[in-house]
């Protein structure tokens, strides 16, 4: 039996040889283990081969039971197989991590298909407590919450199943699922009090090569014309809250506003790319960054989603970062780009300034003035500039009929002459070309001009109170060097912003309100939160400091008064159980104390009725259903049934 498969009757064996526990175990280990691949699924980690598997070999032993297994020895075989595989997957150039996952996985499959022991239920527990740990390190998912708390019930029913102690073969009666929820409110407070005060440790910036990213193009130093902002993607890659403020200023001051990326100032080919990204300005983690517009300004908070591009978007009036997670530097057009690759989540503080300005940036190089533009494109911008006076004008009115296009995201982008195409047949595109068309046309007028990618506008949460910034708010403008600054242009039309691939936007909200905030308490929760939530417990404590010194005094009160109501109850009661036990004696009958009189034999010469109406009088009052009786009033009672007899 204990070798090969055991299809016989092994839930049968296993509860004769090791008692009821097991029987009991077998689905509540079962569960720790299935909540702990939920988890690390969620991670997006590990492929579906992995825990996809797993997960239907667990469902299909809750489903047949232990019959459903493997022998031991064929369980090790497979986790040894696991084992080795995640050798040569470390060879084949695997990440450590992911491939420790693979192994993790493996062995869950293993010891779900394991025949029923007190081992291999051991063996469940340790392997989805590995999981739950692993998870805990890869997962930023808000949905992390929910297996966890699964998890921790599960478990703690099965060790008190398995490993209890004051019953029979060291075990505990399981009892109703009610009686637990004490017992993990206890662990979820204890747990809470680990998260606040254990230390942190920088584990994502060590995983940041190889947690997934969401794929996006336009914020990179080359970029093909026609692959930016072609799709009204929903997806958040940007939250912004403003610490210390009400909701209406806060969307006040971050509404409207113009998220500047990357510079892109070299144009060939129907593609962009930037002429000489030098680092003007140098900060190491930690340190402040001067974006050259002063060092006051309200405190925002941005937190970035994953994401590939090293560059960080700067709102308008954008003054200084005070605190740089990651070394960086600010570029001589302004940007400001990582000097090596971010973790995947980032968080950053930004001073902002109300007034939006543009940061101090160099003048243009000859890149920026005189690159390559067609003869159709300059001939269009002399007619449609013809007569204007100076370059504001002329910049006006290529704008002005530039926004009175159709803006469009199925328009078909030539390959071979895109800007041609746009400006003297279709007139209708995405932001990227009617961007690139006035750069080009300004730079056949003589003018240096670029095009900058970033974002614009953005959703308010009312639900969270903070800005989103999506996907689909990826825009695309021009900058112009006028009057010996950079000066912003946007040509896009306005209707670009009627557009939205937002559905259900009241849930999308409060979905989003619930993932920033396991975002900004749960992931990055750091010694700056620490400091600041026992800072706000001391002034909650000065505040309330009277109620708090009468609360424990009323809770006293209320103990003893109870305590003493409780004692005179139980002695009364304890009397008349003695009183009860010495009368049964006398008519022959031993009562242990924990047998109830409907367990006992009738006494001899009472009538088989009045026995019956006293001993429900007595269970009444004896558990707190009816008047409790005094020892004199049970002597009356028992008088009166001898009498009647």
């Amino acid at each position: 039996m204990g070798y090969g498969w055991v299809w016989g009757t092994g839930m049968a064996t296993d509860a004769v040889k090791f008692g009821g526990s097991l029987v009991q175990a077998e689905r509540l280990t079962l569960g720790v283990l299935l909540f702990g691949v939920a988890a690390l699924a969620l991670s997006d980690f590990v492929s579906p081969a992995y825990w996809l598997v797993t997960a239907i070999a667990c469902v299909l032993r809750l489903a047949i039971g232990p019959r459903f297994a493997l022998g031991e020895m064929q369980a090790s075989l497979l986790g040894w197989a696991g084992f080795f595989w995640v050798i040569a997957e470390l060879v084949m150039g695997r990440s450590w991590i992911v491939a420790l996952t693979d192994f993790l996985l493996i062995l869950s499959l293993a010891v779900s298909i394991e025949a029923a022991t007190p081992r291999n239920h051991l063996h469940r527990l340790i392997t989805g407590t590995f999981l739950i740990l692993a998870a805990s390190v890869l997962t930023d998912s808000v949905l992390y919450a929910l297996p966890l708390a699964g998890f921790l019930l599960l478990l703690w029913r099965a060790c008190r199943r398995l490993y209890g102690v004051g019953g029979d073969a060291g075990e505990l009666p399981l009892g109703d699922w009610r009686a637990d929820w004490g017992a993990l409110l206890v662990m979820l407070l204890v747990s809470a009090m680990l998260f606040v005060l254990a230390p942190r440790f920088d584990t994502h910036s060590r995983l940041q090569n190889i947690q997934p990213r969401l794929q996006m193009s336009g914020f990179s130093d080359a970029v093909y014309l026609g692959d930016f902002a072609r799709l009204l993607d929903p997806t958040v890659v940007m939250r912004v809250e403003v610490p210390d403020t009400t909701p209406a200023k806060a969307k006040a001051l971050l509404q409207n506003r113009y998220w500047r990326g990357v510079a892109l100032s070299s144009f060939l080919k129907g593609k962009w790319s930037q002429s000489g990204d030098i680092i003007s300005r140098r900060a190491a983690p930690h340190s402040s960054l001067d974006l050259g517009g002063g060092t006051t300004g309200r405190r925002i908070v941005l937190y970035r989603e994953a994401v590939m591009h090293p560059y960080l978007m700067l709102p308008d009036g954008a003054t200084r970062l005070p605190d740089l997670p990651e070394a960086a530097g600010l570029t001589v057009n302004g940007s400001v780009k990582f000097i090596s690759p971010p973790s995947s989540r980032l968080r950053m503080e930004i001073l902002l300034s109300a007034a939006g300005s543009l940061p101090v940036m160099r003048p243009p190089v000859s890149a920026e003035g005189r690159a390559p533009a067609s003869e159709a494109i300059a001939a269009w911008a002399r007619r449609v500039t013809a007569g204007a006076e100076n370059d504001e004008q002329r910049l006006s009115r290529i704008s002005g009929l530039l926004r009175s296009w159709d803006y469009s995201l199925k328009t078909r982008v030539d390959e071979q002459q895109p800007i041609e195409h746009f400006l003297l047949q279709t007139h209708s595109g995405h932001c990227e070309m009617f961007a690139t068309s006035m750069a080009l046309a300004a730079r056949s007028l003589g003018m240096s001009a670029r095009v900058v990618n970033g974002y614009y506008g953005g959703d308010w949460n009312d639900a969270g109170g903070f800005l989103m910034l999506r996907q689909q708010h990826a825009h695309a403008w021009v900058e112009v060097w006028l009057h010996d600054s950079w000066q912003r242009y946007d040509p896009t039309p306005a209707s670009r912003w009627d557009l939205s691939g937002v559905r259900f936007a009241t849930l999308e909200h409060a979905w989003d309100a619930v993932r920033l905030s396991w975002y900004r308490y749960v992931l990055e929760f750091g010694d700056q939160d620490r400091a600041g939530l026992l800072t706000l417990l001391r002034q909650w404590v000065k505040t309330y400091a009277t109620w708090l010194l009468l609360l424990p005094v009323f809770f006293l009160v209320a103990l003893l008064l109870r305590f003493a109501v409780a004692r005179k109850w139980s002695g009364q009661r304890g009397h008349c159980r003695d009183v009860l036990d010495r009368w049964l004696a006398r008519q022959g009958i031993e009562r242990r104390r924990w047998q109830t009189l409907e367990t006992l034999p009738r006494p001899k010469g009472v009538d088989d009725g009045r026995w019956a109406d006293f001993v429900l009088a007595w269970e009444l009052q004896a558990y707190g259903k009816g008047a409790a009786w005094t020892p004199a009033s049970l002597r009356r009672h028992l008088r009166a049934l001898t009498r009647m007899s």
